[in-house]
């Protein structure tokens, strides 16, 4: 259990160390790996077992060509899984020293409220505040005042029982992490699926929130080579959480629309207007436009909540906005293979992902050559989002990939000020914005994600992380050096 005391005091330095040191480790490992398999598994097999391609000539054929290759690729496994397992040590590193940084700034704000309340905190967490002197004790509005603060000064006590107590249980997630890291479990000589364990590890260490809002500032905080290595595990799975969608704009509605909901009792008019609005969409989905009837019959349902829409099929229907999602794409590449590149230096070329996302934007579709997503969605907001990621090639040059998405938000609301011709007659907004006020329907939020696509942002030039080129080309110091490093 942490105490008041260490979680005061703490030095996170060392763990910042251990991280960066394991996540070094990690990434020299994943080079080795790939070597082996591309310098020498290859050329004896004839191909990459990871690989779906053909087989190519075998450069030694027979018995022994066949145990050489068994036992590489026992190896090539072996430094696999030591890359995972290694990946889901920083990963529970780095998950507990933010944890830990966290429970340390809200202990200290809490003892910081207390101290300017005139209370002192004592190194075990104990607390007292000053009686009141003698000549105001038998004052009735100096002990109300007192009691006031003492109350004020508990309610910051509990802020320190609660970051002592995060503390703790980020103490012991980070110890159940390290603990499941098991060898039995992950030997590729005796379990066929250990590279698999090895990966179930990491995302163990690396803890997928279960609240989908909060996944975004998670996938943000990782360490890149973390994300990179958590991408080839099961990217379905994070995907379906969320990573590919922005992690730092936030939509809100662009207005109150018509103002809160059933407020007034409904007319003989309003009545009126719900039945017209049903015969729209009973009459062919506003004559041929399906997505704009969906929407209208959400609308009339009532319920006010969230509908999800096809993305996919607004990109395949409107080559306006692809166009304009491949414009903005295009105008942020340079700076986000920049980014993947610095990354990428950074870890020493071991592979890398950052989250990226273009600026938010708004458009409407046209009225005429867009009717249905006119009529269901009208102006929206949209943002393209994603991962840039940047690994080592076969030869030797940096690869750098985007996958990305496309996020699209509106509010389904009708304008008073306005009329929208429909099936040859005008239906006032104004008489549809009603039945929101009345609660014959309710106004809700349109959202929506396309599918994860994927974008080829180039190869780099050749990298070489220090200790990977010719003999003593990268040591400080010559062989008389009585300071430079031994390998």
């Amino acid at each position: 259990m942490v105490t008041f005391a260490q979680l005061r005091h703490v030095v996170l330095e060392p763990l910042d160390r251990a991280g960066d040191t394991w996540n070094g480790v990690s990434g020299h490992t994943e080079q080795i790996a790939a070597e082996v398999r591309s310098a020498i598994l290859r050329p004896l097999t004839g191909s990459d077992p990871s690989s779906l391609a053909a087989p190519g000539p075998r450069s030694w054929t027979g018995p022994a060509a066949d145990e050489a290759g068994r036992e590489i690729g026992l190896l090539a496994d072996e430094l696999s899984v030591f890359h995972y397992e290694a990946l889901a040590i920083t990963a529970a590193l780095r998950r507990a020293r933010s944890a830990f940084a966290e429970a340390q700034r809200n202990l200290l704000r809490a003892i910081g409220d207390i101290e300017a309340l005139g209370a002192t905190v004592a190194e075990d967490g104990g607390v007292t505040l000053l009686p009141l002197p003698p000549e105001e004790r038998n004052d009735t509005d100096a002990i109300a005042h007192q009691q006031r603060k003492w109350d004020e000064v508990q309610h910051h006590v509990e802020d320190i029982r609660k970051a002592v107590a995060a503390a703790t249980e980020a103490d012991m997630t980070a110890a159940s992490a390290l603990r499941a890291i098991n060898p039995d479990e992950v030997d590729p000589a005796t379990r066929g699926d250990a590279v698999q364990n090895a990966k179930a590890d990491l995302t163990s260490a690396a803890g997928i929130p279960k609240n989908r809002e909060d996944v975004p500032g998670w996938w943000a905080s990782l360490d890149p080579v973390v994300r990179a290595g958590l991408l080839t595990t099961n990217p379905g799975e994070l995907a379906d959480a969320g990573i590919m969608g922005p992690t730092q704009y936030q939509w809100t509605a662009p207005d109150t629309g018509t103002g809160p909901f059933g407020v007034r009792e409904p007319g003989a008019d309003d009545r009126m207007s719900q039945l017209t609005a049903y015969g729209l969409v009973s009459a062919g989905s506003f004559v041929g436009y399906p997505d704009a009837g969906r929407h209208m019959l959400h609308y009339l349902d009532g319920s006010g909540e969230p509908i999800n829409v096809d993305v996919d099929r607004m990109l395949r229907d409107d080559n306006n906005f692809r166009d304009q999602v491949e414009l903005q794409l295009a105008a942020n590449d340079a700076q986000w293979r920049q980014a993947a590149l610095a990354a990428y230096e950074k870890s020493g070329g071991a592979a890398v992902a950052i989250p990226v996302e273009a600026p938010n934007a708004h458009r409407t579709f046209d009225s005429e050559a867009q009717r249905n997503w006119y009529l269901a969605v009208g102006s929206h907001a949209y943002v393209s989002s994603g991962v840039v990621t940047a690994k080592p090639g076969p030869d030797g040059k940096v690869q750098i990939s985007m996958q990305y998405q496309v996020n699209v938000w509106d509010r389904y609301n009708w304008d008073p000020t306005k009329g929208t011709p429909i099936a040859g007659t005008t239906v006032k907004d104004s008489d549809l914005a009603k039945l929101h006020q009345t609660g014959l329907a309710q106004e809700f939020d349109i959202r929506g994600a396309s599918t994860t696509m994927t974008r080829n942002l180039g190869d780099g030039a050749p990298f070489r992380p220090a200790g990977t080129g010719e003999r003593n080309s990268d040591r400080e110091g010559g062989s008389t050096d009585p300071n430079r490093e031994t390998r």
